[in-house]
């Protein structure tokens, strides 16, 4: 093929300002592959051999007819290339800042996802704002006193539908009770903690201008995930090749991907994700992991490989089996750590509320491994009562409130006290069920009312 020298030096020309320094941050610095030796090396040498080759070929009277198509077939491909990662990099920053547009304060508007176990049936739709909750108008009523509650799954409302979740139960108790202009708005998200709350508070309060905030901690988990996020949250080895190159390759392309995804509106089958995942990480087991698994009882592990329980739980059965042992002591250097983030995050979301003239209280959540409820999960289950008798976490969340300078309520002794251990929580899955949910909206109900929390 015969190419003149200055189509030759065109494509030189259009390699160097595909693939630089520049292009790198522009499309990288998002991903933790920006921090890749090899790639920033890669992203260098290319215009640097570029400008080389550039220089070279201007100086030559004629170029061979080997060394034009070999200039010009390897410069294709790579200009190919990167008109595809540049065409990948528009679609993010306007199909993503569209996408962005319509996200909402927590899930994705109008989404809805099925959630049918053997222990519970029921469908989690999100309303137009992003909540777990009925719709509501941003700006409130002149005489609306308005809640909002943030939390877990325990305030998500998991295992019931959504009237029966404790922030839903709470407004229909204080209604009852009097006071007929409340509103509480559902703010929780299932496997969430301080950190996230934190985040959700800043994105939520000053749109939505609550006279209260709640935030649901739940007994020891949302310490404990603190910490375990950590260990968690990297990817992979950014020193790995193959990690290096499937990283690469995504966030290349990746963005191509959204143009065929799902839309928000699809029904999400949980149990069959749920499925999926436990039957991967049920394989993968070997070793140590192999072996606790096998020390669950045949029903646990029968509910994992269907489905029946969430892959969350399997991992903190399996990764984590004695989390509640370590987190209950204060003295622990991880558990130091995840107080001090815990302080610093109340901090943060107290800031957010006086900047918006809203209260703020620290709502501690009661587990079954503090309070005598029935609930099948591990060999060590055994130790509850231990737990219960030995309660260090209640002093723990309660000097972070008091730290803060911020409201504090604990339910632990309610729930000690009820009589039935089998009736308040699901058996297998942990949750509290429409009655458990019922005593937290319902003691949280009188404590507010008694302190004139509300109005």
């Amino acid at each position: 093929m015969k190419n003149s020298k200055g189509i030759l030096l065109f494509f030189i020309t259009l390699l160097i300002l595909l693939w630089n320094p520049l292009t790198f941050y522009l499309y990288y610095s998002n991903y933790d592959i920006y921090e890749s030796g090899i790639l920033k090396m890669i992203f260098w040498l290319i215009p640097i051999l570029g400008i080389f080759a550039f220089i070279y070929i201007r100086r030559l009277k004629s170029v061979s007819e080997r060394l034009e198509n070999l200039v010009f077939n390897s410069s294709f491909i790579v200009i190919a290339l990167g008109f595809l990662v540049f065409i990948n990099f528009l679609i993010g920053l306007f199909a993503g800042s569209e996408d962005n547009e319509h996200d909402g304060l927590i899930f994705k508007p109008n989404s809805a996802a099925v959630y049918s176990t053997v222990e519970f049936n029921y469908r989690a739709e999100i309303n137009t704002l992003g909540l777990r909750n009925k719709e509501i108008q941003i700006e409130k009523d002149k005489d609306t006193f308005r809640v909002l509650c943030f939390g877990d799954s325990w305030t998500f409302g998991w295992g019931v539908d959504l009237e029966f979740s404790w922030p839903m139960q709470l407004e229909r108790y204080l209604k009852e009770n009097g006071y007929e202009k409340i509103e509480v708005i559902n703010c929780g998200q299932g496997g969430q903690y301080t950190s996230t709350y934190k985040e959700y508070v800043a994105k939520s309060v000053p749109l939505l201008k609550p006279d209260l905030v709640l935030v649901g901690v739940l007994q020891l988990d949302d310490l404990a995930q603190l910490f375990e996020h950590k260990l968690t949250e990297s990817g992979g080895n950014i020193s790995s090749f193959k990690y290096v190159l499937k990283s690469f390759l995504f966030a290349s392309f990746g963005n191509y991907l959204t143009l065929l995804g799902k839309k928000s509106n699809q029904v999400v089958d949980i149990k069959a994700e749920w499925e999926r995942s436990n039957s991967g990480l049920i394989d993968n087991f070997s070793g140590l992991r192999q072996l606790r698994f096998g020390t669950l009882s045949d029903t646990v592990q029968a509910l994992f490989k269907t489905g029946n329980l969430n892959p969350g739980l399997l991992n903190n059965y399996i990764d984590f089996p004695d989390r509640v042992t370590i987190f209950n002591n204060p003295n622990h250097p991880v558990t130091q750590e995840a107080i001090r983030q815990m302080t610093s995050d109340f901090e943060k979301m107290k800031a957010v509320c006086e900047a918006n003239e809203a209260g703020l209280m620290f709502v501690n959540l009661p587990m079954n491994y503090f309070t005598g409820h029935i609930v099948e999960r591990m060999p060590s289950d055994i130790l509850n009562t231990y737990f219960m008798e030995n309660n260090r976490i209640d002093s723990v969340y309660s000097s972070v409130a008091k730290i803060n300078q911020i409201s504090y309520v604990e339910l632990t002794g309610h729930f000690i006290d009820l009589p039935e251990k089998d009736k308040y929580f699901f058996k297998f899955d942990g949750h509290p069920n429409e009655s458990g949910y019922r005593e937290i909206a319902v003691q949280l109900g009188k404590h507010l009312i008694e302190h004139e929390y509300i109005r």
